[in-house]
């Protein structure tokens, strides 16, 4: 890429500068993400990511640093956070610094079928783990405690959030229809303990290290659900990239490994519920960025839903 026509270069350069003293030996822009700005760069020969948020919103205050210091404490392998600003003269939206993982992310790599199946033998191993911090409350976590004593309340306004920015897109019986099947589908679940959940689990946020073993990434979504939720949203991106059989095979091999004390068995019937919920949150956030491509597939998918 030639950053010279980059028109965000000025306000990354400020940004290292003010942070480290002097400007980036080297500064990469990264392709292809959707949601924010994210750059790799060095500074006295060590590399570091800085993401520029395109929300003034989003991370919800506190989060960034109340997650960080959750993984450090439990002996989570995450990125090292150096800064986060979410009120900065040179870039008002907020960014942060960390440093970067030698390595590279899971979707960049090409696996075989049994490479494929050791890397979800690692993330359910590594999921278990972070599913073992226990946080308060349901939904965002902001500084460390969650607004909602139930995750039934809390997706009764995520629907009122959908029926709001949706009602262009999807008529109101057929949006009310999934409603009643998702709502209906999770109060079956209403006795689950509400742990910290990456909730945008997939290959993307999954970094290979230069050892082989992975670490998990982006976590500006991180949210307070039960376990279950984690799993579903890391099924219904697998549903959607791998053929039929692959799909079965690598979310067998994840839940095989998973290790939970909490109604495993009845993991496939809170999946069929939350895929609605995902795909509707999808589609959603396809519309908001203008991807037509993506916003017809999730339409469609949704159309095939069995209500």
């Amino acid at each position: 890429m030639n950053i010279e026509t980059d028109t965000m270069l000025e306000t990354v350069n400020r940004i290292i500068k003010s942070h480290f003293g002097c400007c980036p030996q080297e500064i990469r822009k990264f392709e292809h993400v959707t949601n924010n700005f994210v750059y790799s760069f060095t500074v006295l020969d060590k590399h570091y990511i800085l993401k520029l948020y395109r929300s003034t919103d989003w991370p919800e205050n506190g989060k960034v640093q109340f997650v960080n210091q959750l993984l450090m404490q439990n002996n989570i392998p995450c990125a090292e956070l150096i800064t986060y600003s979410q009120n900065n003269q040179f870039y008002p939206n907020g960014y942060l610094i960390e440093r970067e993982i030698q390595g590279i992310a899971a979707d960049k790599t090409l696996f075989d079928r049994e490479q494929e199946i050791a890397l979800y033998v690692k993330l359910a191993k590594l999921v278990s783990s972070i599913h073992n911090i226990k946080i308060k409350n349901y939904g965002y976590i902001g500084s460390g405690i969650a607004c909602y004593d139930s995750m039934i309340s809390f997706f009764e306004d995520e629907f009122d959030r959908f029926e709001s920015g949706l009602k262009e897109t999807i008529s109101k019986a057929q949006l009310n229809k999934m409603k009643e099947k998702f709502l209906g589908i999770m109060a079956d679940f209403e006795d689950l303990p509400s742990v910290l959940c990456h909730s945008d689990l997939s290959k993307k946020n999954i970094m290979v290290q230069n050892n082989g073993e992975i670490l998990l990434i982006d976590w500006d979504d991180a949210i307070a659900f039960n376990w279950m939720a984690d799993i579903a949203r890391l099924t219904f991106w697998m549903k959607l990239n791998y053929n039929q059989q692959d799909y079965v095979l690598f979310k067998n091999t994840f839940l095989k490994h998973y290790q939970t004390a909490h109604r495993k068995s009845d993991f496939i019937s809170f999946e069929s519920g939350f895929h609605i919920y995902s795909a509707l949150d999808s589609l959603l956030f396809f519309l908001d960025i203008g991807n037509t491509e993506m916003q017809n597939h999730f339409i469609n998918y949704l159309r095939c839903l069995d209500l």
